[in-house]
């Protein structure tokens, strides 16, 4: 992540551009600590590093080796369960998945930004929007099928369970089946709710096979320092994420997919303890619902407007998908 150019460019910007002189920071996941030093470089008078991994002793030290050790005090420990004696000016994070949120950003940062920061307190980044696109990529999609046969051995339950999980990927612009949508935007400086649950609906542009969706997001670091993440964007080490679905669909030209996601965090636990390493994961599900599909073509045909819906959303096919 660090030799990523995109990414270290633009929080050294951002930090440069919010942190003022005599400011309190706090690093939320400061990892080996860059983005600590950054703000001391701006300026900052004390930071703050909490970071629950071991690495926060590899940044201990190279703080020390820089001279700076006596200006950060680092906190080892999931951010929820940790105190700092004062509130901050500025709170910067790089908590950010390649789909931006499946790292339990929002419910960390909604728990920092109350607890750590002052009134008037600045955020780094400030907002995220969220995007989605269908893609045809039978490449990344070939590897799922490796779990048909294994050695002879029927492997299909472990591709079930792939399937469920984000990949990291590179997509191309070339992949889309549709125009791209927003599937959410974020102000982080407002918002309280650390869940997502949206719909969207895709019409495709050109027929194809679907593999899965593409999904990739925008950080508005400050009102002119933006990180994208898009196919058609300079490259950065969060790729794009893709979320497969469990087998092709042939599709046609001005047909559609309808994609229902929920983004919730992790639930707690029984036994959970502070301190202990958790809390650090997203729950990312989605439903979708193909219609013009080759298989389905004259599926329109045969639904009646006022029939209920095929997508399962409980409405009439008039008032849902039909419209």
């Amino acid at each position: 992540m660090m030799a990523d150019r995109v990414r270290m460019d633009a929080y050294e910007k951002a930090i440069s551009q919010v942190v003022k002189e005599g400011d309190v920071v706090v690093d939320l996941g400061c990892g080996l600590g860059i983005l600590s030093f950054l703000a001391l470089k701006a300026g900052a008078k004390k930071v703050y590093a909490v970071e629950k991994t071991d690495s926060i002793n590899l940044a201990r030290e190279i703080a020390k080796r820089n001279g700076i050790d006596d200006k950060i005090v680092f906190i080892e420990g999931v951010s929820k369960d940790i105190e700092i004696p004062e509130k901050a000016d500025v709170i910067v994070s790089e908590t950010l998945g390649s789909f931006a949120v499946e790292e339990n950003t929002l419910e960390f940062t909604i728990d920092a930004r109350k607890r750590f920061l002052k009134e008037d307190g600045r955020l780094i980044p400030e907002a995220l929007k969220l995007w989605l696109a269908p893609v045809e990529n039978s490449g990344v999609y070939k590897k799922f099928s490796f779990w048909n046969d294994v050695a002879g051995f029927d492997f299909s339950f472990a591709k079930e369970e792939l399937t469920k999980r984000i990949l990291i990927e590179d997509i191309s612009k070339k992949d889309f089946l549709s125009n791209p949508l927003i599937y959410n935007g974020i102000d982080l400086v407002e918002t309280d709710n650390p869940s997502i649950n949206e719909r969207l609906k895709f019409e495709f542009s050109k027929s194809g096979t679907l593999h899965g969706f593409a999904g990739w997001f925008q950080a508005l670091l400050t009102d002119d320092v933006v990180i994208d993440t898009s196919p058609s964007s300079q490259k950065t080490h969060w790729k794009q994420a893709f979320f497969p679905i469990k087998e092709p669909v042939h599709v046609k030209k001005g047909g559609y997919v309808i994609i229902d996601m929920k983004v919730l965090p992790k639930p707690v636990p029984a036994g959970y303890k502070q301190g202990t390493e958790t809390l650090d994961h997203t729950i990312i599900s989605y439903d979708y619902f193909c219609s013009q599909s080759e298989e389905d073509a004259s599926l329109k045909n045969k639904i009646s407007r006022n029939d209920p819906c095929q997508c399962g959303s409980g409405k009439k096919y008039k008032k849902c998908c039909g419209v």
